[in-house]
């Protein structure tokens, strides 16, 4: 049951960008350049409380959950399908994760055309190696 869900997420993630809008983009949906920008405020929503934190959610929520959802995919599937490539501490957290990959992003500007699920996967595969 568990590898169908993780199947379902996966397929989910490859079909649907962050920049859907029923229109064409070529520009920035499913690139590394739109993933840093929804996760950056993903965290901004994070650290916000009350009024603000309403705010934020506001500005782009499918985007915000587009950054979770697929570092949490990325990181299941690694786990489950590549676990010689990428060690996750046992106590880390999907927050976390997604810290890493816009450290990654804004350390890597070059590879911001790049494909975001991609990204992830390098930005996890460089900072949790496994020994």
């Amino acid at each position: 049951m568990k590898r169908v869900g993780l199947l379902l997420l996966l397929l989910f993630v490859a079909t649907a960008h962050p920049g859907d809008t029923g229109q064409a983009s070529q520009t920035t949906a499913g690139s590394g350049t739109q993933l840093v920008q929804t996760c950056r405020l993903y965290f901004e929503y994070l650290g916000r409380t009350g009024a603000g934190r309403e705010e934020t959610f506001a500005r782009n929520p499918f985007g915000m959950g587009y950054c979770a959802g697929l570092v949490h995919g990325v990181v299941d599937m690694a786990q489950a399908l590549m676990p010689d490539r990428v060690c996750l501490p046992p106590r880390a957290t999907i927050a976390q994760a997604v810290w890493v990959v816009v450290q990654y992003l804004e350390k890597n500007p070059i590879a911001l055309p790049d494909e975001d699920s991609e990204l992830v996967l390098r930005a996890l595969e460089n900072t949790y190696r496994c020994p």
